[in-house]
């Protein structure tokens, strides 16, 4: 939310239940995660967005760009980097962006350069994180000089997760089992994790609603007790979501599962399930899939 100016061309602004200032309208910005860098585009950022980095789920980045934006790194670029590229503002996704090196949001201010972290990646649990998602919008739609771009937005997010409630009204509540990654163990989310509130939205139930954390890994047999309607797949380009299922058909106790033997799968891009402009799309998109079972 824009709070007011400073001076004729600065703003203040409020982000992660700070103040922070920028001392112009951003002309070179960068995006440091795949999901800031479309709700950017999709606020018409256009030009002014000159570079981004980590891309989770898009495989067609063809000539070192993401939808025609510059591709600086596919994951967190050097602080040097960034700075190269003179940005006036730096817009993150996760606050891990911010947490290298001298990228420090306080440090970036001291060099002149604003930063903004999308609300989900601040830190404090919120019971609705779509709400979270239009305090996003708006703030930046105001940064840029997009209010009406953000209100559009706005109103389009509200209308698919009316549809995403049309869809599973009178449908039979599914358990799902969200797997985020099977590298490492079976990495999931628990009532705190977002894919809660997105599986609320689509008229399910996350399968371990029960654990108070927003990640954790789940146990194997702890999984087969429960066992799951639905699986929902996370898909990333370091964790794809065809190679969750062969994980998960190749584990002789994991293969056991209904939703394993039945092919009871959902996938979604990995950007999809962490709130952003993508957000009403993907509570649409799941409960259509949910209904099919």
């Amino acid at each position: 939310m824009i709070l007011g100016s400073v001076t004729a061309s600065a703003q203040d602004y409020r982000n992660c239940a700070r103040t922070w200032q920028i001392d112009h309208p951003p002309q070179r910005i960068l995006a440091l995660n795949q999901h800031a860098a479309d709700l950017l585009l999709a606020l018409g950022a256009g030009e002014r967005l000159i570079g981004v980095a980590y891309i989770d789920d898009d495989l067609d980045l063809t000539k070192g760009s993401y939808r025609g934006v510059p591709l600086l790194s596919r994951q967190y670029p050097s602080a040097e980097a960034v700075y190269a590229q003179r940005p006036d503002l730096v817009v993150a996704g996760f606050a891990s962006a911010f947490r290298l090196g001298n990228l420090s949001r306080e440090e970036l201010a001291g060099h002149g350069v604003a930063s903004y972290l999308l609300d989900a990646g601040c830190g404090v649990w919120q019971d609705d994180l779509f709400a979270g998602v239009e305090t996003d919008l708006k703030t930046l739609g105001d940064l840029l000089g997009e209010q009406e771009r953000a209100q559009d937005l706005i109103r389009r997010q509200r209308a698919e997760l009316a549809e995403a409630r049309r869809l599973s009204t009178g449908r039979q509540l599914l358990d799902v089992f969200y797997l985020d990654s099977a590298s490492n163990g079976l990495e999931s989310q628990g009532r705190r994790g977002v894919v809660t509130q997105l599986l609320h939205a689509a008229g399910a139930h996350n399968l371990f609603e029960d654990v108070d954390l927003g990640g954790f890994t789940a146990n194997s047999e702890q999984l087969l007790a429960r066992d799951p309607d639905v699986i929902l797949l996370a898909d990333a380009l370091w964790s794809t979501a065809g190679q969750k299922i062969r994980t998960l058909r190749a584990d002789p106790v994991l293969s056991r599962l209904r939703a394993v033997r039945e092919g009871r799968f959902v996938a979604l891009p990995f950007t999809h399930l962490f709130p952003g402009v993508h957000s009403g799309q993907a509570a649409r998109e799941l409960a259509q899939e949910l209904g099919r079972y």
